[in-house]
């Protein structure tokens, strides 16, 4: 991360960039590291789904005042750092980074489900990874999982388990992913995942949320065979770890 490029830095605060505000949050960050013409909270060089977790994440982090304390400007560029070079991955990529949003054993969403519904939501993750693998399950299959998953979704009672309810909402709409408006399609996924995190761990445990957050980047990393980047952990004395301590003193 080439933070000597920033000579005028966001203060890293909850929220999208308001020009002028000299505010934003961690993404806004690497948008205008990648020299973006406009400062956004998606840059063209990160997928959106990860984007949309680190602003998540960067949120959770910030204080009642809405800002971001020095450590955890530290944390949210970190994540940001991570998302670099994730966009414009295949279509294999993205269901197997489904499969494992739903059903995996670290980060994902069936640890908020009621033991009724991890079945549905199980089923339809194994659909995503047969299309990860290289299989095209029928669309008698998906409309199955769909219904069932339905099914559940409509005798569930919301106040009873709202993250539970969101996990399963993001596993019926990722049966949508086969159809034509997939990039809508993922970001509702994504924006249905990010609730139940939020209301599972993020509200209570911030750093368990950035972790979460990192997990899910690795694992599409991982996926689309690229490298983990170097992290800027607090007990390594990296330049680029020096350099964003000094960014996160000025901007908190």
């Amino acid at each position: 991360m080439d933070l000597d490029r920033i000579t005028n830095p966001l203060r890293l605060a909850k929220g999208p960039h308001q020009p002028g505000t000299g505010a934003g949050c961690a993404m806004n960050v690497i948008s205008y590291i990648n020299g973006d013409s406009k400062i956004t909270d998606y840059p063209a060089c990160s997928a959106r789904p990860l984007a949309a977790f680190v602003q998540s994440c960067n949120d959770l982090l910030a204080g009642p005042g809405g800002y971001l304390t020095p450590e955890n400007s530290i944390i949210a560029l970190d994540l940001g750092w991570q998302t670099v070079g994730t966009a414009g991955v295949s279509r294999r990529v993205i269901h197997g980074w489904v499969a494992e949003l739903l059903t995996s054993p670290t980060w994902g969403l069936v640890r908020y489900a009621k033991i009724t519904t991890i079945k549905a939501i199980a089923n339809i993750a194994e659909l995503h990874r047969r299309i990860a693998r290289g299989t095209m399950p029928s669309l008698t299959s998906w409309h199955t999982a769909y219904d069932i998953a339905m099914g559940e979704a409509n005798a569930f009672v919301f106040a009873s388990n709202p993250a539970g309810f969101y996990a399963l909402q993001a596993a019926h709409q990722s049966t949508e992913l086969v159809g034509d408006r997939r990039q809508a399609t993922l970001d509702a996924v994504t924006g249905s995942a990010l609730r139940a995190h939020v209301l599972g761990t993020g509200i209570d445990s911030p750093i368990r949320y950035a972790q979460v957050t990192s997990e899910a980047i690795q694992s599409w990393r991982r996926l689309a065979g690229l490298p983990q980047p170097k992290r800027a952990a607090p007990h390594q004395p990296a330049r680029r770890n020096d350099r964003a301590r000094r960014f996160a003193r000025t901007s908190a």
